[in-house]
């Protein structure tokens, strides 16, 4: 058996011995309207019969609720959503931020759409995605917070919008996990080494990250993302979370060496771009590997992040038939 049974017992599978997977992308256009994307996902789900499901917002929904604009054309075609306009473009900005509520705007729309997951999704669990403060706070500003922080100046200013962002992190985490959640998936895009000193990255973004994780601590399997090209996966290993999610092949730590700088599950082993690009052989190998490195510890095979647009059905569906066909 690959996994432990405790944690096999969530997704309804003590009985089987085959790993355990997911996978999760956008769906452009319905990701703005909480009917459409219930219906997206339940369907993705039930096509490729995933272990998990990881509700796929639109990766800016955090921030729509603060007064931005947001352009999300280009993602069909395999691009990203960007901000149009942004309200806080100095660091004497941050004293206009005002807290989102989840009864309106973004954050209803998102727990509308849980709750409709939830009503169909059966015994499949679904973990709510959430970013982390850093991450809101770097978007909403464009990536000004990082020059920000470094000139030293007005960091009250920066630390009370930390504040109002953790609360609201927290607060929508806790909303998802009771209504039914299993967890929530930590989205953090700041955890680059070059990106903060580590004075700065314990100061301004560990100490909101626990604040925030708080919402979830009832969860029974939360999810941290590390989204980047240089994490500070071991600093950040020790996170109150269940499984660590990154992007395995495409940068360090390796998924063997992975397994030696933490305990908790590991949530990964899929390159994204060998998705995108149908590379079926490069994925047999990385999921022969990944299986192979692990030996006695916890591994759900995923991609290391979001599977980018243009992709194949049909290389979703190899890759499920592939790894059920593990025992």
């Amino acid at each position: 058996m690959y996994y432990d049974p405790k944690i096999r017992s969530l997704f309804g599978l003590e009985k089987e011995t085959r790993p355990l997977y997911s996978f999760w992308t956008h769906f452009p256009g319905d990701d703005l309207d909480q009917h459409k994307l219930s219906e997206a996902s339940l369907s993705f789900s039930e096509q490729y019969q995933i272990d998990f499901l990881k509700t796929m917002p639109n990766g800016m929904y955090a921030i729509e609720d603060y007064g931005c604009d947001i352009d999300y054309s280009e993602i069909r075609a395999g691009g990203v959503a960007s901000i149009t306009y942004t309200p806080y473009q100095s660091v004497e900005d941050w004293s206009k931020l005002k807290s989102a509520s989840i009864c309106k705007g973004a954050l209803k729309r998102e727990l509308e759409s849980l709750r409709l997951i939830l009503e169909k999704i059966g015994k499949t669990p679904v973990i709510f995605t959430v970013f982390s403060p850093m991450t809101i706070i770097n978007k909403l500003s464009q990536g000004r917070i990082h020059q920000q922080i470094s000139a030293g100046e007005k960091l009250d200013e920066i630390h009370s919008a930390l504040t109002l962002i953790a609360k609201d992190v927290r607060t929508v985490s806790e909303a998802a996990i009771d209504m039914g959640a299993a967890g929530v998936f930590f989205a953090h895009q700041d955890t680059d080494h070059h990106l903060f000193n580590l004075d700065d990255f314990n100061n301004f973004v560990v100490q909101y990250d626990y604040e925030a994780i708080c919402g979830a601590k009832k969860g029974r399997f939360n999810i941290l993302h590390l989204h980047g090209t240089s994490v500070r996966f071991l600093a950040v290993s020790d996170y109150p979370v269940h499984g660590i999610n990154w992007h395995a092949w495409e940068t360090l730590p390796s998924v063997s060496a992975a397994s030696l700088m933490t305990d908790k599950w590991l949530v990964g082993g899929l390159n994204r771009w060998s998705i995108t690009k149908d590379d079926r052989q490069g994925l047999q190998q990385q999921i022969d590997q990944s299986l192979g490195n692990m030996a006695e510890k916890n591994i759900i095979l995923t991609p290391g992040c979001t599977i980018r647009h243009p992709f194949k059905p049909d290389t979703l569906e190899f890759i499920k038939e592939y790894i059920r066909s593990k025992v």
